[in-house]
């Protein structure tokens, strides 16, 4: 495996985004998940702020992976937010438009934040089912775990296709995907609870 002196690409990659994974963590959309004090409303307002950014990154991803022949399967969640939106009674907010990737590094750092979106999303399933009952819709929570198998596929695949000297565009394609996807959170939170736009932590 390639690596600089300060670390992997997988490495470098967790440093150099380590501010964006907080500000996506602790958007205001995001934020109350795994409080103890959510409810049906706020799940759902969550959900509906969240398709927007979900769909829109694996609509790009989907359209470049072809472009540039990468051969990488991509794990389709969008209908499975649908599903839950429709469950819930939600509206479904259309796809945020994403740039496009200048290069096959870029995409593989988009990559990165779409696949590493799918970390976590077990606990959340777990605990809106504790907070909310077994029949609260959480199919693009609980569908399609990122496995340790299919996440270390996704890095072998990124150490091939990534050398050394295209690190720092790998980087800048997932700050930008995260940038994207914290606009797209932001433009999509409603003006009135129980989501409204307050400074994040």
């Amino acid at each position: 495996m390639q690596s600089r002196d300060d670390g992997s690409l997988a490495q470098q990659l967790r440093q150099e985004t380590k501010a964006d994974h907080h500000r996506v963590d602790h958007h205001p959309a995001l934020r109350h998940l795994l409080r103890p004090d959510v409810n049906r409303a706020i799940y759902g307002a969550a959900l509906t702020c969240l398709y927007p950014a979900a769909a829109g990154l694996e609509r790009a991803l989907s359209q470049t992976i072809v472009e540039y022949k990468s051969h990488y399967t991509l794990t389709l969640r969008e209908p499975l937010l649908g599903h839950d939106l429709r469950k819930l009674g939600q509206p479904v907010l259309p796809a945020w438009r994403f740039s496009a990737p200048a290069s096959l590094y870029e995409m593989v750092g988009m990559l990165y934040v779409h696949e590493g979106s799918r970390l976590g999303g077990e606990a959340i399933a777990c605990h809106a089912k504790r907070a909310l009952g077994d029949q609260i819709p959480s199919r693009f929570f609980s569908e399609m775990p990122l496995t340790p198998a299919a996440w270390a596929g996704f890095w072998q695949f990124a150490e091939a296709m990534c050398p050394l000297d295209s690190w720092p565009w790998v980087i800048q394609g997932a700050q930008q995907a995260f940038r994207e996807f914290t606009e797209a959170l932001t433009n999509a939170l409603p003006a009135t609870p129980p989501l409204a736009l307050v400074p994040t932590e």
